[in-house]
């Protein structure tokens, strides 16, 4: 099926993938290199499915064969989060200068916005205007696949440890990840995974690396790369946005 118009994207809860937003890097970069760059995509934290129904109908535009694949427990976060998902992490980032002061005033006055909405102090578990991504149905994203004919999504249900392991991986080779599973622990699962079969040229585009809510993401990725010849690079900025984070398989 294809969406035409922007409302058509709105009540079916997918992100446009035509209109300019926080994904065009992404989007753009599956443009112009599903031909060249082997492999397919990979989603790590899909929640409702937005960003990941985007691309199974872009890549039924461009006319190619790629695959895309959704991991998630679509159960939520665990009820134990770790050290470094704390929010006293942002202030050690910054006193390591990983993190700019202006970036730690947008952390600081993001917590006490959100305090104004809770009965209960401001943590990893509520930060996040969708909670604790429990809001979900994994009954009802199948639902929408099938109805839009997306053959070429692929939901994996289960915790990363489980599901990104070689034994029960989906896909050998990987294009362009979307890595947006917010916590510490969940990125260091993933990120050996990912890298493992992610194509020369491959992209991963890094959702949580400029977070106001989640230092983990951070700290986990600067920990994987840091004996790595590719490094996290930031996008161009538009006036007025967040700094767009990624990393390019060039080595």
């Amino acid at each position: 099926m294809e969406l035409k118009d922007d409302w058509e994207f709105n009540v079916l809860g997918i992100y446009n993938y035509r209109k300019p937003g926080p994904l065009s890097h992404y989007i753009q970069f599956i443009i112009e290199n599903h031909e060249f760059v082997e492999g397919d995509i990979v989603e790590a934290g899909v929640f409702n499915g937005r960003s990941l129904l985007s691309i199974g109908l872009l890549l039924k535009e461009q006319s190619s064969p790629k695959q895309v694949y959704g991991y998630d427990t679509f159960a939520g976060f665990p009820n134990i989060f770790n050290i470094n998902d704390d929010f006293s992490k942002f202030e050690e980032l910054f006193s390591d200068d990983r993190i700019s002061k202006i970036h730690l005033e947008k952390i600081r006055k993001n917590i006490d916005y959100r305090s104004l909405d809770l009965p209960n102090a401001v943590s990893p578990d509520n930060i996040s205007l969708s909670g604790n991504f429990s809001n979900n149905s994994i009954s009802t994203l199948q639902k929408k696949i099938d109805f839009l004919g997306l053959d070429n999504v692929h939901l994996v249900p289960g915790h990363f440890h489980d599901t990104m392991t070689d034994s029960n991986a989906k896909t050998n080779t990987i294009m362009a990840t979307l890595l947006d599973c917010d916590l510490y622990q969940s990125y260091i699962d993933s990120l050996p995974f990912i890298w493992k079969r992610l194509s020369k040229g491959g992209y991963i585009y890094l959702d949580e690396y400029y977070s106001l809510k989640f230092p983990g993401a951070r700290i986990a990725t600067d920990e994987f790369f840091s004996d790595k010849r590719d490094k996290p690079q930031q996008h161009e900025v538009e006036l007025g946005d967040f700094e767009r984070w990624y990393v390019r398989k060039r080595f």
